[in-house]
């Protein structure tokens, strides 16, 4: 499975849709308190996790010969979805 780009592809649609779902939470706040809740929790391990994806991505993107703003880009927008399968060879630059 960790070798399938179709996997990954589909994380990456999934990380974009906790993005649209983030995003919408700060435009519309979510009156269910449950929606509320995942909304916040999603929020922060995101806030923390991406810009920490960042240090680790950078080397995997700097061996591949991506510039540091394509890579840091990429990590925001898809985390690990992007720079694991990238690492593996399963997706290419």
């Amino acid at each position: 499975m960790l070798k399938s780009k179709p996997f990954w592809y589909f994380m990456m649609l999934g990380a974009l849709a906790g993005w649209a779902f983030s995003i919408l939470g700060i435009a519309k706040p979510f009156k269910n308190e449950k929606l509320r809740k995942l909304w916040a929790s999603i929020l922060c391990t995101w806030a923390l996790g991406h810009p920490f994806e960042i240090f680790m991505s950078s080397r995997i993107g700097k061996k591949m010969g991506l510039s540091f703003f394509r890579t840091a880009t990429k990590t925001l927008l898809f985390g690990f979805t992007w720079w694991l399968p990238l690492k593996l060879g399963v997706i290419k630059k």
